[in-house]
């Protein structure tokens, strides 16, 4: 399986982005937020989920682990497959994914392609247990999402902050916690 890949873009057709690594252009299918970042001729990193059917081998990059997790754990919930998964990192982004969770706010799950009612439900009900169970609050969660795109847009790359991130406390705001972050890239 590949988990993960870096090269240069080639080109983005939504919902996918072909990366030339080597010498060999991988299709990765990725979030509308994911895909307007990229710009072709670029270099790029994406952590990456290797989904094998009986059809199809198709890649899913993820900007970093979270993202990444968010999807596995989709994928867990009954009625969501990769493509209502990654429709939902689309539509809502990791940070309002799981405040439409914490929020338990059935309309704005539904608004993202594939899920409906009960299938909204069924995500309130399994991704609020899940992240009970992992005793991450989920604000602290949509925090590192922000943190997480604000160091993108300062330039640095998921690689270099990734571990840094998940130390981060959980009961800092987003500000306090980009500063942390940011100290923490200093050291």
């Amino acid at each position: 399986m590949i988990g993960f890949l870096a090269g240069i873009v080639h080109g983005v057709d939504p919902p996918f982005a072909i990366v030339n690594v080597g010498g060999v252009g991988y299709e990765v299918a990725m979030s509308t937020a994911q895909l307007a970042r990229l710009v072709p001729g670029e270099e790029t990193e994406f952590s990456i989920r290797t989904i094998v059917r009986a059809d199809a081998i198709t890649l899913f990059g993820f900007a970093d682990g979270l993202e990444r997790s968010l999807f596995d754990e989709l994928l867990k919930v009954q009625g969501v497959g990769p493509s209502v998964a990654l429709g939902m990192l689309s539509a809502l982004g990791v940070q309002g994914f799981y405040e439409a969770v914490a929020g338990e706010d059935v309309a704005r799950l539904k608004g993202a392609p594939g899920v409906g009612e009960k299938t909204a439900r069924r995500i309130i009900v399994d991704m609020g247990a899940a992240a009970r169970r992992s005793g991450v609050p989920l604000t602290s969660l949509a925090t590192r999402s922000e943190v997480r795109e604000a160091l993108l847009g300062l330039g640095f790359r998921a690689s270099e902050f990734e571990g840094i991130l998940a130390r981060t406390p959980g009961d800092l705001g987003v500000e306090e916690a980009l500063k942390w972050a940011l100290k923490e890239l200093k050291s």
